[in-house]
């Protein structure tokens, strides 16, 4: 369940909020009314999303927050706020928000716009970016079945072909996140997405299978559990 942090001054609309969000399966982990609570949350709890109104209990905004999110926790973020004045919105966009949400808040277009928020992320995270000397290759997870080291080069094979990349397959898999390319011997990593079974030996895909390194069976096991 996705986490959220509110950071609204007027409790009554956080409350609204949070039964909103709470009605749309999500999970309202912290409300804070001001800028110092707020630092208080992001220090202390793991988020995956904060609303922010502008205007804020104390000297600083909800703009302040934002700059604070965006210097040392990297998370998005969508202001919630009755601003609508030309020099306030070019504020907030310099921000970068993930979204800016009007008031009053309308529960359809709350949901709708953190659900379509979290499918567009949840798509780049499936999405990698391999840097092979000054190129760039992009690959989606789903599409890869298999790297294959050849001296100084690595063979990629996914569902348009192959490419044959000057990069070790160590430095390869070091890319990817965790637990997405499982070296299973010397030579040979498969995508975990594209494996159909696996036994004490042999790592099977649809159309191939590679047998599992003798020194390497208990932690490719441990990656399928």
């Amino acid at each position: 369940m996705k986490r959220i942090l509110i950071v609204e001054d007027e409790l009554m609309i956080a409350g609204n909020l949070e039964r909103i969000l709470s009605k749309g399966g999500y999970q309202v982990s912290a409300i804070a009314i001001d800028y110092e609570q707020a630092e208080r949350q992001l220090k202390t709890h793991v988020f995956d999303l904060a609303l922010l109104d502008v205007s804020l209990s104390g000297k600083k905004s909800g703009v302040d927050v934002a700059k604070l999110i965006n210097e040392e926790y990297g998370i998005p973020f969508m202001y919630i706020t009755s601003y609508t004045d030309p020099k306030t919105i070019a504020e907030l966009k310099s921000t970068q928000p993930a979204g800016y949400i009007s008031k009053p808040v309308q529960a359809a277009t709350l949901t709708t716009n953190i659900d379509l928020l979290f499918a567009r992320l949840d798509h780049h995270n499936d999405e990698v970016t391999v840097q092979v000397g000054n190129g760039i290759h992009q690959y989606h997870l789903d599409a890869i079945y298999y790297a294959q080291a050849d001296h100084v080069y690595t063979e990629v094979f996914h569902d348009q072909g192959s490419d044959v990349l000057r990069i070790s397959l160590q430095a390869f898999q070091d890319q990817f996140p965790d637990n997405e390319l499982i070296r299973i011997n010397r030579s040979v990593a498969v995508c975990r997405r594209a494996v159909v079974k696996v036994d004490k030996t042999t790592v099977y895909l649809q159309d191939t299978c590679f047998r599992i390194s003798r020194t390497l069976v208990d932690e490719v096991l441990e990656h399928f559990r």
